[in-house]
């Protein structure tokens, strides 16, 4: 720790705590607590203690290299500069910090493909074009990313909670009771709509209700279709934002 390099570091010179206190411009009782690791020395203190006695900067800060730059005696001042030494060190740290974030920001990162669209009115083709690609957290991911569809909200009805130009992730899951109250994918007869979903188990009718007021319900009875397919449920929406 500072505190023990500090002290290591008089006790090299053979100063005394009053002696090397007066040189630094602070009591006796502070550099006691400097070295008992009570209280951190400021990076001034630190510099003068440095360019007074030829001790690296480096070392007293971080543990690493020689605890001095060259051989001096009280009074005498080191050639090299200090302060550079410190701003030189603070770069490369930062440097260093920056590359590590961002390699752990990079291994976190999953390029998803916008598949086609999904109709946010009445039900539309959704093709298997690419449309768009977006960029997620791997830890918005949880489960299998085969589990997932990334489609672009075409339409008004479920504003103002999901715009025209979303795009919306959907987890895949076939369970119509289990989703019943959520925001659903579904598709109809090849056609699919984005939908809050609700089941009339006493007429045997599935309710697909916009959350726009000015849209009508999809009222659907699956004996009159071939297909109607759950596709699954809104598990993430990502927006872009228009500045200016």
């Amino acid at each position: 720790m500072i505190g023990e390099r500090f002290k290591k570091a008089r006790k090299a010179l053979r100063l005394k705590q009053s002696e090397l206190g007066e040189e630094l411009d602070v009591n006796a009782s502070a550099i006691c607590q400097y070295e008992t690791n009570r209280i951190k020395p400021s990076i001034d203190t630190m510099i003068l203690f440095a360019e007074k006695y030829g001790v690296n900067l480096h070392w007293l800060i971080t543990g690493q290299g020689n605890m001095k730059d060259s051989m001096v005696t009280p009074g005498n001042k080191p050639a090299q500069n200090h302060l550079n030494q410190l701003k030189n060190m603070l770069n490369t740290q930062l440097r260093e910090i920056t590359q590590a974030k961002n390699a752990i920001l990079n291994t976190d990162i999953l390029d998803l493909e916008v598949t086609g669209e999904i109709a946010a009115g009445l039900p539309v083709e959704s093709g298997e074009t690419v449309l768009d690609m977006v960029t997620v957290r791997k830890s918005i991911i949880r489960g299998n990313l085969d589990d997932f569809i990334c489609l672009r909200v075409n339409g008004h009805s479920m504003e103002p909670d999901i715009r025209h130009n979303d795009v919306v992730l959907i987890r895949q899951n076939q369970n119509w009771d289990k989703l019943a109250g959520k925001i659903c994918a579904v598709r109809i007869d090849g056609a699919v709509t984005l939908k809050k979903l609700t089941l009339d188990a006493q007429k045997k009718m599935i309710v697909l209700m916009s959350l726009n007021e000015e849209y009508n319900p999809i009222i659907i009875r699956p004996e009159d279709h071939s297909d109607l397919t759950l596709i699954g449920y809104l598990y993430f929406l990502f927006r872009r934002l228009e500045l200016g």
